[in-house]
């Protein structure tokens, strides 16, 4: 049995970005004659993430979710009873469910929005090592490993101990080669797809989950926080143990051959020598090659994104600008700003970077030419003006300064020939299958760097191949959900799991129909 969906626009707008709602309704299953229909429990104590809207939520009908419309808002999914039960129609669906009846489904639901309720009591801090017998559906999907031992950094100096979050979907227990690993991009934390910890959205939603272009009913995908990131690890927010003060600013400068370096400390502390994918875009694609360039034997598979093997000048020049928005603002104070104070030098640098991020032709497209607000200069005149305005709003409330400025630079260290003869020498290094994927738009990191990188790995005889995709959305075509949909997850699938057959045979008619 399958339970339908209903979805019908509504009246009410969005209280973070003042676009339209669309209410999913999840109905209730009708259970057939002799079956008691359980007893909805009315929940207590609901709690909502501080950064999802509390506009229009009902203690009512725990089946029905309102979600805006607009993709890039942060009050994405607004659930009426218990926000965070955004799986439920995943979970009516389920075969296991649905195996046992409707009255099973229910119960099911049931529990979720239970497990919903609790989930800021949680504590994620687990033995990333522990199993749990096999049984991945039982298995935390958020952990977090701490290196005790000293970690050098390649420009000199070193960090006492490093903690990183990570998280995983699929079954715990599969060996190396049912591998993948993920790496996040800048502004991307950990959360790249919704799992039973964490119910919410992650950045690549359309891409990984079962039957999804990085199947987890195959795969355990593991998606490990970024050294330096403000999101779930060493970074600049968290406190140096030698001193028992933040880092703050002082914190050294990392390079993408150091974040390499930290995701291999990962695997080595889950015992994983090798893994089937390493994939990422954008940062995380630089990642990804740093990855294999100095690991060429802990992956099969590289999968890169919209990324370089060396920062361009051009490309330089334009972080620059967006460094020194920030470094001019006279509450920034030397790194020694007030947390809770959201920089206007921030807004300054990610509005530089919407510019850069897109592409001339989806804003022309998109939004209004006409004015459409007060013609004065301290205004927002026109729609994209209101647009940015939002973008740089949300984005300076979620993001730290020095951890901007410290990925930032880091970026433009990307340099796979510093440690080489040269740059063509150096990327060579990475002898895996590789995929490259470039977006024609792309006004950040153009399609002729992908080229060239493709050129250089075929000239040395390596399996390299380049796809081209024409994309309005620019740099950004990646995060977009319409794009993962359509474009990427075909091209990663078929890449990913090309040599099925051959790794594990007797098991491909449980794949077949996915």
């Amino acid at each position: 049995m399958v339970v339908s969906m209903d979805e019908f626009r509504t009246s009410k707008l969005c209280s973070q970005c003042h676009q339209s709602l669309s209410s999913v309704q999840y109905p209730t299953p009708v259970f057939p004659k002799g079956v008691q229909k359980p007893k909805r429990r009315k929940m207590k104590g609901k709690v909502l993430p501080r950064d999802w809207s509390r506009a229009e939520i009902k203690s009512k009908h725990c089946h029905v979710v309102l979600r805006c419309e607009n993709e890039d808002c942060e009050a994405r999914y607004l659930d009426r009873d218990v926000n965070g039960a955004i799986n439920m129609l995943e979970l009516v669906k389920s075969e296991a469910a649905l195996r046992q009846g409707p009255a099973a489904s229910q119960l099911a639901r049931r529990s979720v929005l239970n497990q919903a309720a609790q989930q800021q009591q949680r504590s994620y801090v687990v033995d990333p090592k522990r199993g749990n017998g096999g049984d991945f559906t039982l298995t935390r999907n958020k952990y977090q490993s701490v290196l005790k031992e000293e970690f050098p950094l390649e420009l000199g100096g070193s960090l006492p101990e490093v903690t990183i979050e990570w998280e995983q979907w699929g079954d715990c227990s599969l060996p190396g080669d049912r591998t993948i690993l993920v790496l996040p991009s800048f502004s991307h934390s950990s959360h790249a797809a919704s799992n039973r910890d964490d119910p919410r959205p992650g950045w690549w939603e359309n891409m990984i989950g079962p039957g999804k272009a990085i199947n987890t009913s195959y795969f355990r995908v593991i998606c490990p926080s970024v050294l330096g990131s403000p999101f779930g690890a060493t970074s600049p927010l968290t406190v140096n143990p030698l001193t028992g003060e933040k880092y703050k600013a002082s914190f050294p400068q990392l390079t993408p051959a150091d974040m390499a370096r930290c995701h291999a400390k990962i695997l080595d502390d889950l015992g994983i020598d090798s893994v089937h994918t390493v994939i990422g875009a954008s940062m995380g694609g630089i990642q990804a090659l740093e990855f294999a360039a100095q690991f060429p034997d802990r992956l099969d598979r590289l999968v890169g994104l919209a990324c370089t093997h060396q920062t361009t000048p051009g490309t330089v020049a334009f972080r620059r600008v967006q460094r020194r928005a920030i470094l001019a603002d006279p509450e920034y104070k030397d790194g020694n700003y007030t947390p809770s104070v959201p920089l206007e030098g921030m807004k300054v640098a990610r509005e530089l970077g919407m510019t850069c991020y897109r592409s001339r032709e989806e804003f022309d497209a998109r939004f209004d030419w006409n004015p459409t607000g007060p013609m004065h200069f301290k205004t927002a005149t026109f729609e994209v003006e209101s647009y940015m305005d939002y973008q740089a709003n949300k984005f300076a409330r979620l993001y730290d300064p020095n951890c901007y400025l410290l990925l930032s630079k880091a970026m433009d260290l990307t340099n796979l020939g510093r440690n080489a003869l040269n740059l063509a020498e150096g990327t060579s290094r990475i002898s895996c299958d590789t995929l490259v994927i470039g977006i024609k738009q792309d006004l950040l990191i153009p399609i002729q760097e992908q080229r060239n990188l493709v050129n250089i790995l075929q000239s040395y005889g390596h399996n390299a191949q380049l796809v081209e995709v024409d994309s309005k959305f620019g740099h950004d075509s990646m995060f977009n959900g319409q794009m993962q949909r359509d474009v990427f997850s075909p091209l990663v699938r078929e890449y990913v799991e090309e040599q099925l057959a051959n790794i594990l045979p007797h098991e491909q008619h449980r794949y077949s129909s996915l």
